[in-house]
């Protein structure tokens, strides 16, 4: 049994040595780290060369998908895993407990519970939504952040418990497991999302061919968050909705197919407000 970790990195040189230490207090015998970098403007690739890493260095950022399909390519471990430089496995039996989850057949994704560097958990078990939950979470995530019924109804139980391993939808790709054999026949991530919800589109292709994806509950993250989008807002605003706009198209059949045009337009504002929100605030903090 092997397992690849792969960390995808970009301007991540702050957070790197955890991420690769966690890796490495890890219990599993046959562990490779493959780092590939995204064209970071910081130091982050000497500092993988320090730790001891030869990393992928790309002249240009192709975006999260792609990245980790190019990362996967060239390994050969039996299993693919995914792990954000900004986190760090927080047990150190996660990846065998991940590997234990995947010994079941039917179960094509294993992610972990995620927590914030307080101690707090963050929802990482989320739901496909309905349309109308999409868009009440669109809005409501935009004027009540954090605490409103629409994202309570959208993220469910998504916390996870430690003694127990739940079926959910989808998991986030900050620490995500698959078989070599199935992330190939899946084709990894479609990398016509150049970040979000290419996860998302995944488990939905896996739960297509009849698998499952599952929230372990022994391996948990501490995940810092957003680190490689922090400086760039308004390209992770646009980034985020074209998202949403391609796993909408894809996963609308039937008669809903008449409500992609509404559900684009919808963003389409959405984003245009948030953008000028940003750039407003970023205006009248530099004064």
């Amino acid at each position: 049994m092997s397992i690849d970790v792969i960390i995808l990195t970009y301007n991540s040189a702050e957070h790197l040595p955890a991420a690769v230490a966690s890796v490495r207090a890890q219990t599993a015998a046959d562990v490779t780290i493959t780092v590939i970098d995204n064209a970071s403007t910081d130091n982050t690739l000497d500092v993988a060369r320090e730790l001891g890493l030869t990393p992928i260095a790309n002249s240009h950022n192709i975006g999260f998908g792609a990245a980790i399909n190019q990362a996967a390519a060239a390994t050969q471990a039996d299993y693919v895993t995914l792990l954000n430089p900004d986190a760090e496995l927080g047990d150190p039996k996660a990846l065998d407990a991940m590997v234990d989850t995947l010994s079941d057949p039917q179960i094509g994704i294993v992610g972990t519970r995620i927590q914030t560097p307080a101690g707090e958990p963050y929802p990482n078990g989320r739901r496909f939504p309905s349309t109308t939950l999409a868009a009440r979470h669109a809005i409501m995530s935009v004027l009540r952040p954090g605490t409103n019924s629409a994202s309570a109804e959208y993220f469910g139980p998504a916390i996870g418990r430690p003694d127990a391993d739940q079926v959910v939808d989808w998991v986030s790709g900050c620490c995500l497991m698959m078989k070599r054999p199935l992330w190939e026949q899946m084709r990894g991530f479609d990398p016509r999302y150049w970040m979000y919800l290419e996860d998302a589109d995944l488990a939905w292709r896996l739960r297509e061919n009849g698998y499952t994806t599952v929230l372990s509950g022994p391996a948990w993250v501490t995940h810092h968050g957003g680190q490689s989008s922090k400086f760039r807002r308004n390209r992770s605003l646009w980034h985020h909705h074209r998202s949403a706009a391609l796993f909408y198209a894809r996963t609308r059949t039937g008669w809903r197919r008449i409500l992609v045009p509404i559900a684009f337009a919808f963003l389409g504002i959405r984003l245009g407000a948030l953008v000028a929100l940003n750039t407003a605030r970023r205006l009248t903090a530099s004064d």
